[in-house]
């Protein structure tokens, strides 16, 4: 049973990345992913209201998130209600370098602080992009939904339909 509940909860860490981003009113994390149901009883988080339960997978998902940014040395602030779907990219087109890469290729943070979503359909590339590959951020054309960019990775010549998640 512990190994089952690391296993949702270190699948939940990308989850929690992407949640936390785009500052959705629901957090994707929640208590209930990360307890089971006899731990949720026992300490009495079955009965909160609903008002008390979403306030408590809110924390729970910011605090996931520091824990995460504490753990990789990152010192800058975690991006809470100010990130947003819709985001506009501001920065250069150009001169960019992959710092890391989160849940298989899901998320890819650039030396900027800049967080993208990938669109499913790209990851089998991105998951094998390494840091430091040279990134050009273009608008996609066309665009998909909130996919309104694209990742080329001009190391590999390989591109990614993205979502600007806002910086770090």
């Amino acid at each position: 049973m512990e190994l089952q509940r690391r296993g949702r909860f270190s699948l939940g860490l990308g989850v929690v990345l992407v949640g936390l981003a785009l500052a959705q009113s629901q957090p994707l994390i929640t208590i209930d992913k990360v307890m089971t149901g006899e731990e949720l009883r026992a300490t009495g988080v079955e009965g909160l209201s609903s008002t008390q339960r979403s306030a408590l997978d809110k924390w729970l998902s910011e605090y996931t998130l520091r824990v995460l940014q504490a753990a990789k040395g990152d010192e800058k602030p975690a991006v809470t209600g100010s990130g947003s779907a819709s985001a506009t990219y501001t920065g250069s087109s150009g001169g960019h370098w992959i710092r890391s890469t989160a849940d298989d290729g899901a998320i890819i943070i650039l030396e900027d602080g800049s967080m993208w979503g990938i669109n499913s359909i790209d990851r089998i590339d991105t998951m094998l992009w390494l840091p430091i590959s040279d990134i050009t951020i273009l608008k996609a054309s066309p665009s998909v939904g909130d996919y309104k960019y694209s990742l080329i990775n001009t190391d590999d010549k390989e591109k990614a339909l993205a979502k600007y998640l806002g910086k770090q």
